[in-house]
């Protein structure tokens, strides 16, 4: 995994890296949730970690696809 070189929360890092993992491919809410084992996650702590975690790489990177969840691009 190459995480930034910035500092993120153990939460927003198992996301981060869920989303690194599946980089250029739409990845859901529940898939994020599932694959970070973070089953205790609302859907709003989702959102917000991926907010934090564009502030941290910059809001380009993550793309949202309505209905489907996120992608991390180049």
């Amino acid at each position: 995994m190459s995480s930034p070189s910035i500092l993120l929360s153990p939460q927003e890092s198992a996301v981060y890296a869920v989303l690194e993992a599946h980089k250029g491919r739409v990845v859901s809410r529940f898939h994020i949730i599932r694959e970070a084992e973070l089953s205790n996650l609302s859907d709003r702590r989702c959102d917000a970690l991926i907010s934090a975690i564009r502030t941290h790489i910059g809001a380009d990177r993550i793309v949202t696809v309505r209905r489907r969840g996120w992608m991390l691009t180049n």
